[in-house]
């Protein structure tokens, strides 16, 4: 289930109450059985996934965006839907496999920015090794349990995602003959396994003109019905209570000429305008709506009610 689903359905209930949300996506991201009684356990948090799912995400905006895509097709009769879809879906595939043959690295960009920014944090702990394999690592007073060999941590931040966490990073770090940080990524994060995964896609099929007759009546698509007025807009998400509305364009003093309001000179205003005994110009009246009083109004004699 997508957790902002489920924010949404509680903001509902409890409305006007910004620091909900902090609350509740705090317990979400919480990947541990300490950290989650911490701070409430009462709501889905990252404690209840799998491990060997290698997956942290708590939303479906992969699907979302996907039905988006879709929203179009749905309207369509059925089997011009399902051949929208195919086509959407080989375009998108195509896409794809051209992203993943122009990529280089021996992971997905995924790993790259997770390290990069386990990497900041490792310098804030200390390990101790243990039995083989085995290092207690501490962070801000907070000992952990690293088993290299198993790849997990008391964390549960690699093994939630197969990435190496920081504590994971520190002993990497102190024990560097021994341990490599690519030898300790998940192989599901490997640039091959994505090439793999787009290396196929869906057979074209001819259109209709090269169907072979069947003999059987031809069954015809109903009629569309056409919309009246306006296209009405998708309807977009509403923004949440920390998030900031549009904006309109600032009114900017480019190109735009000042004079000083009392010699008329454009060098400076009339703060510093040396003509100290000349009055500044008053400044023209603002323009008034004009408005037609009730009895200036005339009335077309044929207009009224009729006499009886």
């Amino acid at each position: 289930m997508c957790a902002r689903h489920i924010y949404g359905n509680i903001r509902k209930l409890h409305p006007n109450k910004p620091q909900l949300k902090k609350l509740f996506w705090s317990i979400v991201e919480s990947p541990n059985e300490a950290d989650y009684k911490a701070r409430d356990p009462r709501l889905v948090a990252g404690l209840t996934f799998l491990l060997h799912h290698v997956v942290e995400d708590a939303l479906n905006n992969n699907s979302e965006s996907y039905n988006r895509t879709l929203e179009k097709a749905r309207a369509m009769p059925l089997v011009e839907m399902l051949e929208t879809m195919r086509r959407l879906a080989m375009k998108r595939i195509d896409l794809r496999k051209k992203i993943v043959k122009d990529y280089k690295g021996k992971f997905s960009l995924k790993v790259t920015k997770m390290i990069a920014f386990e990497t900041k944090y490792r310098k804030n702990c200390k390990s101790i090794p243990g039995p083989t394999g085995e290092f207690e690592v501490s962070e801000d007073g907070i000992r952990y349990a690293v088993d290299m060999r198993a790849k997990t941590c008391s964390c549960r931040r690699w093994d939630l995602t197969g990435i190496p966490c920081r504590h994971a990073l520190r002993v990497v770090l102190d024990q560097k003959k021994r341990y490599k940080t690519d030898n300790l990524v998940s192989d599901w994060y490997l640039t091959s396994k994505w090439q793999h995964q787009y290396s196929d896609s869906i057979k074209p099929v001819r259109g209709i003109k090269f169907w072979i007759p069947s003999g059987e009546s031809t069954i015809q698509a109903p009629p569309r019905e056409i919309s009246k007025g306006h296209k009405k807009k998708p309807q977009q998400r509403m923004k949440g209570v920390n998030k900031s509305p549009k904006k309109g364009k600032k009114v900017t003093g480019h190109n735009r000429v000042m004079h000083c309001s009392r010699c008329g000179s454009t060098e400076h205003s009339c703060t510093n305008c040396s003509n100290d005994g000349v009055p500044c110009k008053p400044r023209p009246p603002k323009k008034q709506k004009t408005t037609t009083s009730h009895d200036e109004v005339a009335v077309d004699p044929g207009e009224g009610p009729s006499q009886t």
